[in-house]
């Protein structure tokens, strides 16, 4: 009997506590169950929000998507890679990016002549660092940068954003790829097709610079040049031409300039010397000259501790070929500086073997070129970061572009 008696005690407690604490609970529960609460007096209406059109606000078309495409290429555009990986298109007049090519990290990149196609050539991982390698030749359309197809390269291709590690033939029907695999090899590529033709064994020599459609000369490492003929089905006939240049103590750059449409050369080494040569199946070899002589200096030296101008940087060389104009990039060093960027611009006449002008530049140029129309202009980029458009008469910077970021090839249009 005690437990009945606790239970209705300590409920009846409990109600009590609630009741005393919130009068309006003890008000609802005395009515009876069936009472509904009053109805609330409605709110004073509210006039309606104004539509955009009564308010005259302007009604917004809805987006829509679509793909830009670039602008008719003239003289003016340049190519720079970035070492962020991509190929920045600018225009020279403006100073402005216009698109940006796809390409990983030290690709390749050639612009067909007729600007139709732009060709990257490329190395990549399924998982960025790791996992499955792929040696891609990638083709873009020039004018909206979609990717059209891709061409699966075999061997090992060197993926290091030069010119001469992936060039094209003056036509343009043809592509040649640097290949280590570990033995030097150039992958010949037939751009009409889409498709490799054939690989050709470069033993103790590499690179390639292309002369008209017949085949490419490559760089050896006694100091020679391998002349290579490639025929109708992408055979190569090899021959080498005399020593030229001592690959031990004086290099040539990577770098040295061949327009491919007549095989014109000038191989440059380290110390500055100009080694001009007319490429072919029996390539012919000009007395060379210095870059320091022409300028009415003592010419460059091996020796370790001999302090002169010298020219450097990644892509230190441009030419205009039309007036035989040659710009260099030039600082005050010693030998085997051969990487520091230029401080000047030199410009020669290759034909008189003399230095026309010599201008500074803002900071120190990493790599440079002209276009090639009758009123050229001289793009240059820096190390860290800056391009711009120099007048190549009076060194007069005209245009520049801040934070285009670390750079490394760098081409014009049609060249």
């Amino acid at each position: 009997m005690m437990a009945r008696l606790r239970i209705p005690i300590l409920l009846g407690s409990l109600a009590g506590l609630c009741l005393a604490a919130t009068p309006a609970l003890a008000q609802v529960a005395a009515t009876p169950t069936h009472f509904a609460p009053p109805v609330q007096p409605p709110l004073p209406s509210a006039k309606p929000a104004p539509t955009p059109a009564a308010a005259g606000a302007p009604i917004l078309e809805s987006e829509t998507s679509d793909i830009a495409k670039l602008p008719p290429a003239g003289p003016h555009r340049l190519f720079v890679a970035t070492r962020g990986g991509g190929i920045t298109i600018l225009n020279g007049d403006t100073a402005k990016i216009e698109g940006t090519v796809n390409a990983t990290g030290a690709a390749g990149f050639a612009v067909a002549p007729d600007n139709s196609r732009f060709y990257v050539s490329e190395t990549m991982w399924t998982r960025q660092n790791r996992g499955i390698r792929q040696d891609l030749l990638s083709i873009y359309d020039g004018n909206s940068l979609k990717l059209l197809t891709e061409v699966n390269l075999p061997g090992r291709l060197i993926a290091s954003g030069r010119v001469p590690y992936f060039n094209i033939s003056a036509s343009g029907n043809r592509g040649f790829v640097l290949n280590m695999q570990p033995a030097p090899s150039v992958v010949v590529v037939d751009l009409k097709a889409n498709k490799v033709v054939s690989e050709i064994e470069t033993p103790g020599c590499g690179l390639i610079f292309p002369f008209r459609d017949e085949g490419f000369a490559a760089l050896c490492a006694d100091g020679s040049l391998a002349n290579v003929m490639v025929d109708s089905k992408g055979k190569g006939a090899i021959t080498h031409t005399p020593v030229f240049f001592n690959a031990e103590q004086d290099p040539v750059f990577e770098e040295s300039l061949v327009d491919r449409k007549t095989g014109k050369a000038l191989f440059i080494t380290y110390t500055g010397m100009v080694h001009p040569a007319t490429l072919g199946a029996t390539t012919t070899l000009d007395a060379p000259w210095s870059l320091q002589q022409a300028a009415g200096m003592g010419a460059a030296t091996t020796q370790p501790q001999h302090k002169t101008w010298r020219p450097g940087g990644r892509h230190p060389f441009a030419i205009h070929t039309a007036s035989g104009r040659l710009f260099v990039l030039m600082h005050d060093g010693k030998h085997w500086s051969q990487k520091q960027g230029g401080s000047e611009v030199w410009s020669f006449d290759t034909d008189g073997k003399t230095l026309l002008r010599r201008f500074e530049l803002p900071t120190d140029g990493y790599a440079l070129t002209v276009s090639q129309d009758t009123k050229p202009q001289l793009y240059v980029v820096s190390q860290d970061g800056w391009f711009w458009v120099i007048d190549p008469d009076t060194g007069r910077v005209d245009r520049n572009l801040k934070d285009l970021g670390r750079t490394g090839l760098i081409a014009v249009t049609g060249y």
